[in-house]
């Protein structure tokens, strides 16, 4: 295994030395993280004095609170925490053996699997560090360790032997394989494998045996040993060569030789790369003995093909044997040139020396505390003075109604001017239709009220066509609705795209409108904002999503819109464009529909439509390639120039202070000053963009707004 430089470490009165680069594996709630994350930094290996040994292994386990360190190794074995909290586990395991122990597993009480067969070389006297990190759950308290270690993997160990093949291409049944088929036969014995034994096998075009099933598969891309898609050969696997064949040359073939009970079956491949354009056929045999002996022969290795040279001595290939719940896998190699031309291998069981030791820790949970929340009184802030006169002072209250200290920063920034004007879509006939309408689809609205009058409706106030900065694609007459009605997805997105009219621009809010089967209905949903990074400029990245519930679902063509506010969210758009939609769950009630806009000219809204479920999201695509007559959704965005992205001096505003911190469920107060010393009459306006570490409004921004003249006293206030 490759990984970054080793730490050092100390033998008792000796000078540091470096340590044999080794992975840090971090744990999440029991899943183990992707390699390429993993690999960020190395385990943390100390040897220390020596021991008695002999013993087996010791464990011990620390905890501490999260403090953004994957390796710190907290010494707590009882840890008052609250529910949500992320809590370092540190579980270091002493080697009191007289062996270098290998193969490790944990399991926990509470997360079960942690990780299986994990290889780390552990020398005797030496320990090893692996962290997780668990989120604290309420009820959730007690847990329970066990960890196993031994010197060999278990299953089977590959060593080289004589070369030994014996062709059999006039003596054996061709097989006739299809390019990744795959056929059953019926062995004259039972061969033992792993821990059970079976004469039924499959055998296939690239280079795969699949033992006890007559019904198995052969796929043409390799992997390494073992994996588990629903142990997805159909059972345990023998992979002398597992590869990418063609069936354009060459057989595959089937023997037995010998009596009882000293058969064996003999398979052989002679068979050619998939596209090979040059060179030889790939030349290996498997012997399966009915004694339980197993052996790989490889007459020829080296394809030749000038333009694939790394596909040579199995370097795109796997070696290796699994068993039939893909929980042991012995790999020999992986992509690897492992294999010349007259070797040959012999597979043997292994009987490992395991060592278990078990121990526990205790959460001590209280149920959640809230995150920072902030809030911010007056909103807007407002002055007026006179041309010339005396600063103005306005104090505002900065609170935190949440139960963890909030940390806040406050800039200047000029004001964000408003789009010149609302913008719609002009509408205009329909010129053709890009296909005839799928009438019999079961994720439209339409389908079950094709009668319905189409009726404008009230819109929500902030969601109308007069509302300043509004982006609005549809006419606000929905004709029709979109969901997934398949019932295979929990998650249905519909997005659709907005362009700022300046740069840099952010979104304040956005609406969506809903049709319903049934009148009354309620839709739980997110309101999503994506970048436009996806493919061919599509939805990429997500820079927002707000839980949002839409209530009273009309159940005839009227839009009712669903306000939903962005502007704590510090969205903000330095070019191109974004996606603006909603996800939600079809099935949940099932009767509801994302409204649609028919009328006008084809795809305004440029839409993207999503199904998946969560963890497995689908890709993107056009609304327009399902839904032939998609105009718009009924969608709309208020955007504004971002002011808060380009911030810069008002130098008539300043405040007294411009960082904090507040302790929970306090308020402090902040003096602005505004100074009208050096204007002239006129309105004047400004924001104050404030940062904080509440997750929910991680930028507000205040609008500051300053009359000044000299009406200030024209009613005689100053006596």
């Amino acid at each position: 295994m490759a990984g970054s430089p080793g730490p050092s470490f100390q033998h008792e009165g000796c000078p540091a030395v470096n340590t044999i680069p080794i992975l840090r594996r971090v744990i999440v709630a029991g899943l183990l993280a992707p390699l390429a994350a993993a690999a960020a930094a190395p385990t943390t290996l100390h040897v220390g004095p020596s021991s008695t040994l002999g013993s087996g292994i010791t464990l011990a386990v620390g905890l501490a609170l999260d403090d953004g360190n994957p390796d710190t190794c907290g010494t707590a074995t009882d840890l008052a925490v609250h529910a949500g909290d992320a809590v370092n586990f540190c579980y270091t395991l002493t080697n009191d053996s007289t062996r270098t122990l290998a193969y490790h597993t944990l399991v926990d009480s509470v997360d079960g699997s942690i990780f299986a067969l994990m290889h780390e070389d552990v020398a005797p006297g030496a320990s090893v560090q692996f962290n997780r990190i668990v989120t604290a759950t309420l009820g959730v308290e007690d847990y329970a360790a066990t960890w196993t270690a031994q010197d060999q993997e278990p299953g089977y160990a590959a060593a080289p032997v004589a070369f030994g093949f014996t062709d059999i291409v006039d003596s054996g049944t061709p097989l006739d394989l299809g390019d990744d088929g795959a056929t059953g036969v019926t062995l004259p014995f039972a061969f033992p494998f792993f821990d059970d034994a079976s004469n039924l096998l499959t055998i296939g075009n690239n280079g795969t045996l699949v033992l006890g099933t007559l019904d198995g598969f052969s796929y043409a891309f390799n992997d390494p040993l073992p994996y588990e898609p629903d142990v997805f050969m159909g059972g345990p696997i023998i992979a002398p060569f597992w590869d990418d064949f063609a069936n354009s040359s060459g057989n595959v073939w089937w023997r037995v030789d010998g009596t009882a009970p000293n058969r064996r079956v003999i398979v052989q491949w002679v068979r050619p790369h998939f596209l090979q354009t040059g060179g030889a056929p790939a030349v290996f045999q498997a012997h399966l003995g009915e004694d339980g002996s197993l052996q790989f022969h490889y007459a020829n290795t080296v394809f030749g093909d000038p333009a694939n040279p790394d596909w040579d001595n199995g370097g795109s290939a796997t070696v290796g044997l699994q068993n039939v719940d893909a929980s042991i896998g012995n790999l020999y190699s992986y992509n690897t040139p492992s294999l010349t031309p007259a070797s040959a291998l012999a597979w043997t069981r292994t009987s490992p020396t395991a060592y278990t030791t078990a121990t526990s820790v205790h959460l001590d949970v209280a149920p959640a505390l809230v995150p920072p929340t902030i809030a911010v009184t007056p909103d807007p802030l407002a002055a007026a003075g006179e041309p010339g006169g005396a600063p103005v002072t306005v104090p505002f209250v900065i609170a935190n109604q949440g139960e963890i200290g909030l940390e806040w920063n406050a800039i200047e920034a000029p004001a964000a001017q408003p789009a010149a004007a609302p913008r719609q879509q002009p509408l205009s006939p329909l010129a053709t239709r890009k296909a005839a309408d799928d009438a019999g689809t079961q994720d439209r609205w339409r389908t079950g009220h094709t009668q319905v009058v189409s009726l404008r409706g009230a819109s929500t106030e902030g969601c109308d066509e007069s509302t300043p900065g509004i982006i609005v694609h549809d006419d606000g007459m929905p004709e029709d609705g979109y969901r997934d009605g398949s019932g295979l997805f929990t998650i249905a997105g519909y997005v659709d795209r907005f362009t700022p009219s300046a740069y840099p621009a952010t979104f304040t809010s956005a609406c969506v409108s809903f049709l319903s089967s049934e009148a009354g209905t309620s839709q739980a949903f997110q309101l999503v904002v994506y970048d436009d990074s996806g493919w061919d400029g599509g939805p990429g990245n997500l820079l927002a999503a707000v839980d949002a519930v839409a209530t009273d679902i009309p159940n005839t063509a009227q839009a009712a819109f669903v306000r939903v506010d962005l502007s704590g969210l510090g969205i903000s758009v330095a070019s191109g464009n974004v996606y603006i939609g909603v996800q939600f769950d079809p099935m949940d009630p099932g009767t509801s529909f994302v409204a649609s806009d028919v009328n006008g000219e084809p795809n305004a809204g440029a839409g993207y439509l999503m199904r998946g479920n969560p963890g497995a999201l689908g890709s993107w695509d056009p609304i327009v390639d399902r839904f032939h007559d998609y105009h718009a959704l009924l969608v709309r965005a208020v955007e504004q120039l971002d002011a808060c992205a380009t911030p810069s001096d008002v130098p008539w505003l300043s405040l007294d202070t411009t960082s904090g911190s507040i302790d929970a469920n306090a308020q402090a107060t902040v003096t602005a000053t505004l100074d009208p010393s050096q204007l002239a009459a006129g309105h004047y306006e400004a924001a104050l963009c404030i940062g904080s570490n509440d997750p929910a409004h991680p930028r507000l921004v205040v609008p500051v707004s300053f009359d000044v003249s000299d009406s200030v006293f024209a009613d005689g206030f100053d006596g």
